[in-house]
């Protein structure tokens, strides 16, 4: 992939999205995989790069009347602060998005906290029959947060990036229109407190196409030991998935209790970040799930963490305290509760 080197003039969108899910039990006339998620608002700022610093240059801002899920999801409802009434003010996705593509224009990069975004909008694109092939290049703002904050590839959120740089909290979190603005004041603060040949350098690296699949998994038959489990899936991280080139291989794959990491690198497509994990099936047999995917500079913070862990530790990894395995155990059990 060419790399798209940053320069004056060059438009950034920075958007946040804003999506019902369907409600667990109740029956839809679709097959609710083709939508995991419909989105109800769009929020964006446009910043044009000049001289070093993002300068703004408008917002967006749409709220979208759903078609499948006119219902809120509880947990929706409680993370929005939206309501069932609120619903029925937006206009139709089709008018948004176009005016959306509009505020654009053609040759913008998009920039999200994340990149969850840019999927949905793809899906929502595709279920209801239009072009889902973004004109945009895109830019994950939270590792380049994480990148000049000095937090190691740690995922944090956006609400912690607004209070690293001071901005002032003047708008409820969690609208899409407020979460672009906030993520706009983040990319710009990065900008601003930062070297301008590092930044211009570490965010063209960023830069990517919309389009491309960005994550590649395999998983493994079912063996009897681990060790025949991972040797099932260990020609996966030996090539590029876009090009076929054979791997340079930057930090060898090593293993840390179930899992195993290393980072890749193809000479045309750059870096990739690979990690294999060994389960139970329900029969009490192993099988490996391998994940390939485009490295951003949290999975590389990631692999050098773990490295330094595997050459202190070894394979049995740092010991886990007790109450650290209890609070593991508590945000599995959250996370499984919605």
């Amino acid at each position: 992939m060419a790399r798209r080197k940053i320069c004056d003039g060059d438009v950034f969108i920075v958007f946040d999205l804003e999506w019902n899910q369907p409600i667990p039990g109740k029956e839809y006339n679709i097959d609710v995989s083709s939508l995991t998620g419909e989105i109800i608002e769009i929020g964006a700022v446009k910043l044009i790069y000049t001289g070093g610093r993002l300068i703004p240059h408008g917002e967006f801002s749409r709220d979208i009347r759903p078609k499948v899920y006119r219902k809120l999801h509880f947990h929706v409802k409680k993370v929005t602060h939206k309501s069932n009434a609120d619903l029925l003010n937006g206009v139709p996705f089709e008018e948004a998005y176009t005016d959306f593509a509009e505020f654009c224009g053609e040759d913008a990069v998009l920039a999200g906290w994340g990149n969850s975004d840019t999927d949905m909008l793809k899906m929502n694109l595709a279920f209801l029959g239009m072009d889902d092939k973004l004109p945009w290049k895109f830019i994950d703002v939270q590792p380049l947060f994480s990148l000049f904050a000095g937090q190691d590839g740690k995922q944090r959120s956006v609400e912690f990036a607004v209070d690293y740089y001071d901005i002032p909290k003047e708008e409820v979190f969690h609208s899409a229109t407020a979460d672009a603005k906030y993520t706009a004041r983040i990319m710009q603060s990065i900008f601003e407190r930062s070297a301008q040949d590092k930044v211009e350098d570490a965010a063209s690296d960023q830069i990517i196409d919309c389009n491309i699949k960005r994550e590649y998994s395999h998983t493994g038959a079912p063996c009897r030991t681990q060790a025949q489990a991972l040797s099932l899936v260990s020609g996966f991280n030996s090539k590029c998935p876009f090009c076929g080139r054979k791997f340079n291989v930057k930090t060898p794959l090593f293993r840390i209790r179930k899992s195993s990491y290393g980072l890749f690198e193809c000479p045309n497509d750059g870096d990739f970040f690979g990690r294999t994990r060994v389960k139970k099936n329900g029969e009490g047999l192993y099988y490996a799930a391998a994940v390939l995917r485009l490295a951003n500079q949290n999975d590389i913070f990631l692999i050098e963490s773990k490295k330094a862990e595997f050459d202190r530790f070894g394979t049995s990894g740092r010991p886990v305290e007790k109450s650290e395995q209890i609070i593991n155990k508590k945000c599995q059990k959250d996370d499984n509760s919605y």
